[in-house]
């Protein structure tokens, strides 16, 4: 299936010799290959195959060699932990409190299904069935808004169809055939109190790729892929018509909502609406039970998952990341939340899923370093995990905190036996999102002190909430800045190098970020027509006049900053000389 929107591709990187004699990276090539790709190799599941969503029932010997290793072990116990607080033999009865281990949630059906999948035993699958019924007789989520039967707005009705199918797909061999055709029907004939169903948020979501709540919708195409063809759903023209207007509709997603290295048009806050309830789920699912692979052939989908892997800094003992964003604080604040059952959770558990091996490792560094030790001691807005018990002392989440389908999505994704590796050398350290103009600058990847610089330029697909462009965020040696405007209408140009550093020309303005160390401090930052910041130690804000331009400057250091020094037409800072040649800024060591 080939996209007809050709505008979307990874980072034009222009092969230029700047930047203190650095290599520049090589220009990455726009793929223009079929997208989603065809699996090599898929075979339509038949009618009545299951499991096919996440994993085939070719992958079950693996999957139970994955389940006697250490990590796989724990992962487990963690899923049978969530499931009802003790080892998941049981279902609780209804009336537990909304925040407690075990309360129900439309999780539990997915999470009996896996331990049915890898254990073969039938009370797992009767579990399983016994939660479909609680929700069928209109039992909702631990979070009340997400229910089968009357969920609140097609957001939550797309997620929660969407899990609820992937406890069908996982549960199903262990059902008679009967209840297989019971259940596979409550999902067509379901029809919500505001008046939509399964078809229209698959088909026709309510809300375009750049509201938040679209990636919520259309994710119910997973659970479309788990009934499509099956006794009881055979009516339903799920193959011929659905699935089609979901892969239109992933690819809108992927280009309009998401950009192409991970920005979404409404920002990082509301991304996690659109990313963490379901729509990885999704794209993996659309993978293995489709034959579209949607993951590969462009960074568009990994970056879902690998922006914060740029974006992530462990500051105040917690990850955080350089938010900018118009939307309320219910949407997140620059805290890297992770107690939601549904949005902001689950964003490496899933995320894992949705990237290629070679980047695993990377992710894994980062979750180990920078996420990982900080969930015992959580933020406020998690901090019910830590006080209800959810992660006892001395236990890991492997990123599922709350809700079994978080666990199950881990034990199938997580990356076990794989050796975590720091960041730097297996992804670019400067990251440029074109369909947004959205830019991303690291040094390092090691703790506190990482810098990290944003900018994003305010051209592109948005909706509601028009992000905070416009302004250079620094977050650097433990301060955080945020100062000028750097705006375009267009993409702009852009030069990156392997350590981080980069040059921007956007129309008429300019950023150069160097971080080469030649100009004596770890940050160098030059621009022209963005504006500057307050000077308070660590940063300093300076002007030159330079072949008649001025230039902005900025160093970062907790040291001694370096005395800029004009020589003719090139500003000198330490061993790093600056000029501007009429189309950008151009840094060569002296």
């Amino acid at each position: 299936m080939v996209n007809a929107v050709s505008h979307c591709f990874g980072a034009a990187m222009l092969f230029v010799t700047i930047l203190g004699g650095l290599t520049p990276v090589a220009a990455q090539t726009p793929s223009t290959g079929p997208w989603p790709a065809e699996v090599v190799g898929w075979q339509k599941p038949k009618p009545g195959e299951h499991p096919r969503l996440l994993f085939r029932i070719a992958d079950l010997p693996d999957l139970k060699k994955r389940a006697e290793t250490t990590e796989g072990q724990a992962i487990l116990r963690r899923l049978r932990y969530l499931l009802d607080g003790k080892n998941g033999d049981t279902l609780l009865p209804p009336g537990q409190p909304e925040q407690s281990v075990g309360r129900f949630t439309i999780g539990h059906a997915a999470g009996y299904g896996l331990l049915y999948q890898l254990t073969g035993d039938k009370k797992y699958a009767d579990l399983g069935l016994q939660s479909f019924d609680r929700m069928l007789q209109g039992e909702a989520d631990r979070d009340s808004r997400y229910s089968f039967t009357n969920a609140n707005g097609e957001l939550r009705a797309g997620s929660s169809w969407a899990i609820a199918g992937l406890g069908y797909d996982l549960c199903y061999n262990g059902w008679s055939e009967a209840d297989r055709q019971r259940v596979a029907k409550s999902f067509l004939n379901v029809k919500n109190g505001q008046g939509f169903n399964l078809e229209k948020v698959v088909r026709k979501p309510k809300y375009r790729p750049s509201k938040n709540h679209t990636g919520g919708i259309l994710c119910g195409a997973a659970a479309a892929a788990a009934l499509a063809g099956d006794p009881g759903a055979e009516d339903a023209k799920i193959w011929e018509e659905w699935l089609p207007d979901a892969y239109r509709n992933t690819m809108g997603m992927l280009t309009e909502g998401f950009g192409d290295h991970g920005w979404y048009a409404e920002s990082q806050g509301p991304s996690h609406v659109s990313s963490d309830t379901g729509f990885q789920v999704w794209l993996k699912a659309a993978k293995v039970a489709c034959g579209k692979d949607f993951i590969t052939p462009r960074p568009n989908a990994q970056y879902v998952a690998l922006r914060w892997v740029m974006e992530i800094v462990p500051q105040e003992g917690r990850p955080q990341y350089p938010l900018r964003m118009a939307a309320g604080p219910s949407y997140g604040t620059h805290e890297f939340t992770r107690g939601g059952d549904w949005s902001h959770g689950g964003q490496f558990s899933q995320g894992f899923g949705i990237v290629e091996d070679r980047y695993k490792p990377a992710m894994l560094w980062v979750y180990q370093n920078f996420v990982e030790p900080a969930e015992h001691k959580l933020t406020a807005k998690d901090a019910w995990i830590n006080e209800k018990g959810f992660l006892p002392p001395g236990e890991k989440s492997f990123d599922a905190m709350g809700s079994p389908w978080k666990a199950v999505v881990a034990f199938v994704n997580w990356p076990i036996g794989a050796e975590p590796r720091n960041p730097a050398g297996i992804i670019p350290q400067a990251m440029e999102d074109r369909i947004h103009g959205y830019y991303c600058f690291r040094n390092q990847w090691k703790d506190a002190n990482d810098i990290v610089v944003t900018a994003l330029l305010g051209y592109g697909p948005k909706d509601a909430y028009k992000p905070k462009f416009g302004p250079i965020v620094v977050w650097g040696l433990g301060q955080r800045y945020e100062f000028g405007s750097l705006t375009a209408t267009k993409p702009a140009t852009f030069t990156t190098h392997a350590n981080g550093s980069g040059v921007i020309a956007a129309e008429e303005k300019h950023l150069a970020v160097d971080f080469s160390g030649a100009s004596g401090v770890p940050l160098l930052l030059v621009s022209i027509g963005v504006g500057e910041g307050k000077s308070d130690g660590v940063a300093q804000f300076t002007k030159q006049m330079v072949g008649g331009q001025s230039l902005s400057i900025m160093t970062l250091t907790k040291g001694t900053h370096p005395v800029a020094k004009v020589e003719g037409d090139k500003l000198v800072i330490g061993g790093q000389t600056i000029t501007f040649d009429g189309k950008g800024i151009v840094f060569a060591k002296r």
